[in-house]
């Protein structure tokens, strides 16, 4: 499940595709007068739902705030999956080597911890 936006509720003002940085949430036409988000896309990170001043994006049933995502350094292999699927950019280290996550670019998404063969990755909810 993706998070969804109300058509009704929407003002157009992009607020939603600004943030998303897995280009999930953008125009449903060419005047842009609606966005839409496209569940496919969408790793129910919830930067739009927060930044949207109408309240026009609500949260999944069942939708989890993260609080902090963490790899655990003794299960980590340094695969460098969780680099390559995160959009902020935030796990870094050595190809081989355990991997650390940047908290100052992380934006709690969960997205590397889905991803993560080796259930390195711990997500701590709020």
């Amino acid at each position: 499940m993706a998070f969804q936006l109300n058509a009704e509720k929407c003002v157009g003002c992009g607020a939603c595709a600004y943030v998303c940085l897995y280009n999930a949430a953008g125009a449903a036409n060419d005047v842009a007068s609606v966005y839409t988000i496209d569940e496919k896309k969408c790793v129910e990170c919830g930067q739009c739902s927060r930044i949207c001043p109408n309240s026009a994006i609500t949260a999944p049933d069942g939708w989890r705030k993260i609080k902090k995502v963490t790899i655990i350094a003794e299960k980590c292999k340094g695969c460098t999956l969780c680099r390559r699927i995160c959009a902020a950019d935030a796990p870094f280290g050595e190809v081989k080597q355990p991997f650390t996550i940047d908290q100052n670019k992380c934006f709690q998404c969960g997205a590397c911890a889905q991803k993560c063969r080796f259930d390195a990755i711990q997500v701590e909810y709020v």
